[in-house]
């Protein structure tokens, strides 16, 4: 019998405690998601991937939780593949925030004072706060490294939806009546191998890339940066070693009941797939990602360096936003005097 067993198992009684337990941890997050959605200096859109796996997280434990009490809805196909989707896929939404925040971590201590204005800390980077101060007059540019950060940056995109559409897969073909089916098997687990692997890949390239940065890229080092994201992939690391190492775990005698349900298999289950998560996800929300890692609003979205019509374009934009707050201030004293 080759046909893998579901991540986490069945939802048995005793899984109520826990997954009540993570539901409200992730309850508690709200307060932290409408502050990092509504606050104008923290707010970044490079937050989305964690924000949703925190409101989704919330949905799939509180059905977990009735799960544990309604045999009819543990033992849901439809519950099945819903499950399967969402751990195969939620950790990967915290992925494609750590591969944004990589590329805005190499690609802001490249730029000189003439182009500052076209990096993703630059919005921020007058507040006494931020992380990222503008260069010295006498720092150059570094087009040629900037180019090649985010050439790096578009190959880990490719491989981060190459993870996510086999995760996804093969969380849809998960299906209890194909339990015991060996050909079903076969077919399923090259899909959650290549999810986990290639995940596990990418956290390589972000520790490998945060060490050449570390040694390469001295101006406006941010070593605090540099930590935090170590750290998370670290921590998404984890995740992925953990799904890779139950692939092989079957499902014996073609029957959902006979699943690793064991004390030992859900604690570890809860503390190496389900609590990297919830911290990954904390960390994120609980300190200023935007002004730690010089983000802006949206990150580095830029394929390349503005060409001079675009600088033209932008200074003419800057300039008729300088006039019009000026007339604003003008107007406001009058009004006032």
């Amino acid at each position: 019998m080759s046909y893998p067993a579901p991540i986490g198992g069945l939802a048995l009684p005793p899984d109520l405690a826990p997954s009540i337990f993570f539901a409200v941890l992730y309850a508690l997050l709200l307060p932290l998601v409408f502050y990092r959605v509504f606050d104008r200096h923290s707010r970044t859109t490079l937050l989305l991937g964690s924000i949703i796996v925190s409101i989704e997280r919330i949905i799939f434990f509180s059905l977990r939780a009735v799960q544990t009490q309604q045999t009819n809805k543990r033992l849901s196909n439809s519950l099945l593949k819903y499950t399967q989707i969402s751990l195969g896929v939620g950790y990967i939404g915290i992925t494609s925030d750590l591969l944004s925040l990589f590329r805005c971590l190499l690609v802001n201590p490249t730029f000189g004072l003439e182009r500052w204005e076209e990096a993703p800390a630059h919005l921020d980077s007058e507040l006494p706060s931020s992380c990222f101060q503008p260069p010295h007059k006498n720092e150059r540019d570094r087009p040629r490294e900037r180019f090649w950060a985010r050439r790096l940056s578009d190959f880990t995109n490719l491989a981060f939806w190459g993870a996510t559409v086999p995760a996804f897969a093969g969380g849809v073909k998960f299906d209890k009546a194909d339990f015991g089916n060996e050909q079903k098997g076969r077919e399923l687990k090259p899909f959650l191998y290549a999810s986990a692997s290639l995940i596990l890949f990418l956290m390589l390239i972000i520790q490998i890339g945060t060490t050449w940065s570390r040694l390469n890229q001295p101006r406006h080092l941010n070593n605090r940066a540099i930590r935090t994201i170590r750290a998370l992939s670290v921590l998404t690391s984890i995740v992925a070693i953990y799904r890779l190492s139950t692939i092989h775990r079957t499902s014996p005698l073609g029957s959902l009941d006979s699943t690793p349900n064991t004390h030992a298999s859900k604690t570890t289950f809860y503390t190496l797939h389900i609590l990297p998560e919830w911290i990954s996800i904390t960390t994120l929300l609980a300190f200023n990602t935007r002004k730690i890692f010089g983000t802006g609003k949206f990150g580095d979205t830029r394929s390349g360096d503005d060409g001079p019509q675009d600088i033209v374009r932008r200074k003419r934009r800057a300039g008729k936003k300088a006039e019009k707050l000026g007339e604003e201030a003008v107007g406001l004293a009058v009004m006032t005097s």
